[in-house]
């Protein structure tokens, strides 16, 4: 959960514009503007006319590219639906015949690819069938998160994994998007994340508003954990141990420790955390103390266009 080193970005945006929205962003972030570069298109075969980027003929241009820019780290793909051709989204052959070339030439050159899509609007609480288009673009990727907002807060996001291959970590991160100005009076916003992780699942976040199973799982631990702590704090490890004998996962009663404004708080340097009620807080160690309880392409032929354009392409870096 630390930064990574900076590297260099290829970056595909079919939704965004690159000077008024992606560039904005991007310094908001703290970006080296040097090191990023935009593909907006590359040209038709008669070197013509500029055309959208499409995976399944132009991998040998963006071979090139990532050749002649040198120690890529990332390729991101936005979104991955935009940059098909003519292949079919829903149709898993033809997707893993598309995306298998493609991880194949990110591992040559040493790059990470993130591809975003969109979700659908099915009803279904599964994450995993949220996916637009083919279950082949979550099949083939080592990792998968999934980016929903919180049904407790309307201004905060959940960035939660559908799937993770190369860990054993299955929790999640919160953020937030808040306004920020730039030199010269342009507004654009960032990205504000939080720093404890998030125990909730894609599947649980996904869950229709409301659900009525859903619903009764959280007033139930609610009721469990009013319980529990009415006579004072309990220790995490307490907790966990008795919600599970009680059948509530451990998620929904994290869930009710929220809805409920329950504290968390440790007992000196070495001690125990505690769990209690706000009107149960503890104001002094002594009072803790006396409850003894314990815790739980081609890229040549350059022409001005912010900073370089490479015409083959339409990719420019900044």
């Amino acid at each position: 959960r630390t930064p990574c080193e900076r590297g260099k970005v290829i970056f595909f945006s079919a939704e965004d514009d690159a000077e008024d929205t992606i560039r904005p962003r991007l310094e908001a972030a703290g970006a080296d503007l040097e090191r990023i570069f935009i593909l907006d298109a590359v040209l038709d075969d008669a070197g013509a006319r500029p055309r959208a980027f499409n995976l399944s003929v132009d991998l040998t241009r963006l071979g090139e590219m990532l050749s002649h820019i040198g120690e890529v780290a990332l390729i991101v793909i936005d979104p991955i639906t935009a940059y098909l051709g003519g292949t079919d989204s829903h149709k898993n052959s033809d997707i893993r015949a598309l995306l298998s070339p493609l991880g194949e030439l990110a591992a040559k050159y040493g790059a990470a690819v993130v591809c975003i899509s969109h979700l659908n609007k099915g009803g279904t609480g599964e994450a995993l069938m949220r996916v637009t288009g083919s279950l082949a673009f979550v099949a083939a990727a080592r990792a998968a998160f999934l980016i929903a907002r919180d049904k407790e807060d309307n201004h905060r996001r959940l960035f939660l994994p559908i799937k993770n291959n190369i860990g054993n970590d299955q929790s999640g991160l919160a953020f937030t998007v808040e306004s920020h100005s730039l030199p010269g009076n342009i507004e654009t916003s960032r990205v504000n994340w939080e720093a404890e992780a998030v125990t909730i699942t894609a599947d649980e976040a996904m869950a229709p508003q409301g659900d009525p199973e859903e619903q009764s799982a959280l007033d139930d631990a609610k009721e469990f954990l009013n319980t529990l702590l009415a006579d004072g704090p309990v220790s995490n490890k307490q907790i966990r141990g008795d919600a599970e004998g009680a059948g509530h996962s451990w998620q929904t009663v994290r869930r009710a420790q929220k809805a409920l404004g329950i504290e968390a708080h440790k007992e000196g340097m070495k001690g125990p955390w505690l769990w209690c009620l706000p009107s149960k807080a503890l104001n002094n160690t002594e009072d803790v103390q006396a409850k003894s309880v314990s815790t739980f392409g081609g890229s040549e032929h350059l022409q001005d266009h912010a900073g370089g354009i490479y015409p083959e392409t339409g990719m420019y870096p900044y």
